[in-house]
């Protein structure tokens, strides 16, 4: 890495330990915090009429929180940021009122972009961690093949299972680009599944019980894949497709995708419409009106190289679709939102990374998350 790049990646954390151990910095002393408080700036959401929104977790304790899980009555996260050595992540625990506890701490992990607790009867990885990771740190891992690391939650170590191979038309089938990353639906041809998604060569993997790393389904000739997520009854996989990536995407062209159990793709989209749809959850019962109806996070234009000094754009927009596939908005202002869930029957937590992930070379811990409800 030359001088010019050194600098510009650690430019935003010397501005910040200057801050804190250069109380004497005279004149540039003001100007510093000035830049440093406009980039942890809480954002500025707005609801649409049916719903409320409020800040639950502001910038200030999060790097990039990512794509979250229910786990033991809390959320539980990958938190990508905050490099050590060779590591880059975290595995946080939000509590319902929004307190962060750590359960693996920084210096243990390669940089985690998906994650999931294997469950019962998934062979030896059952009751563990498992995660779609970069092979490295830095912006350079994030184009090289990714790995499956198996992380034990009570000890903090992690091993890599297997490497994702090659695979798809596109970028030389390097499966970087990491994104969203979970387990099928019990009861159902997904179950005891694991799915990762590679935005790079627009691919989604399976990792199997066995520890296999195998292709399961190429998106080349639709697009980017983000974020996945299973229809309520279970028989279908719901992929979510930026037309182009990192490149700023052209508004309307997002797509929603619809694949079988083997790995078919539906040409016909379950939704169309957005810009860059990320995570994607059906809302539960109890979600007063909306039950039934899918969430999409759509987080528009990624921003990539990220401004290292100026706020990025909020034009983030939380989505709602209907039974007749019709777009409708839930929540806007949000700047970069990547994951979703439901907590409970009645909140919906959207995890925003702001304008911190390796890709963009900015290490502050500015991400937040945001809980949505039904009005009334």
């Amino acid at each position: 890495m030359d001088f010019r790049s050194t600098l510009r990646r650690l430019g935003v954390a010397a501005l910040m330990l200057a801050m804190v151990a250069l109380p004497t910095v005279g004149r540039a002393q003001p100007e510093l915090r000035r830049v440093v408080a406009l980039l942890m700036t809480p954002p500025t959401i707005k609801a649409a009429p049916g719903f409320t929104a409020r800040l639950l977790v502001p910038p200030g304790q999060l790097y990039d929180p990512l794509f979250p899980f229910i786990h033991d009555g809390a959320v539980w996260l990958n938190d990508d940021g905050g490099e050590i050595g060779d590591s880059g992540s975290r595995i946080l625990a939000v509590s319902p009122a929004g307190k962060v506890s750590v359960i693996v701490g920084l210096g243990k992990l390669l940089p985690v972009t998906g994650i999931d607790l294997a469950p019962p009867g998934f062979g030896n990885y059952a009751g563990q961690l498992i995660t779609l990771s970069q092979p490295r740190v830095e912006a350079e891992g994030a184009v090289l093949n990714h790995v499956i690391q198996v992380v034990n939650a009570q000890t903090g170590k992690a091993t890599v299972a297997c490497t994702l191979p090659p695979a798809g038309t596109v970028a030389k089938g390097i499966s970087g680009f990491g994104v969203e990353a979970k387990f099928g639906p019990d009861g159902g041809p997904f179950a005891k599944r694991f799915f990762a998604v590679t935005a790079y060569n627009d691919a989604v993997y399976e990792f199997t019980s066995a520890g296999e790393c195998k292709p399961f389904a190429d998106f080349s000739k639709y697009g980017a894949p983000i974020g996945l997520t299973f229809t309520p009854d279970g028989a279908a996989m719901l992929v979510s497709i930026a037309a182009s990536l990192p490149a700023s995407p052209t508004p309307g062209l997002g797509l929603i995708m619809s694949v079988s159990p083997s790995g078919t793709i539906d040409a016909k989209p379950y939704a169309r419409g957005f810009t860059s749809p990320a995570g994607m959850e059906f809302a539960p019962a109890g979600f007063g009106p909306y039950a039934g109806q899918l969430f999409v996070a759509d987080v528009g234009d990624f921003q990539i190289p990220v401004p290292m000094t100026q706020r990025l754009k909020p034009d983030g927009v939380i989505y709602r679709v209907t039974a007749d596939r019709q777009l409708h908005r839930v929540a806007t202002g949000f700047v970069n939102p990547l994951g979703l869930a439901f907590v409970g029957d009645g909140k919906l937590w959207v995890t925003d990374i702001n304008g911190d992930f390796i890709a963009g070379k900015r290490e502050l811990p500015d991400g937040f998350i945001v809980e949505i409800k039904p009005a009334g």
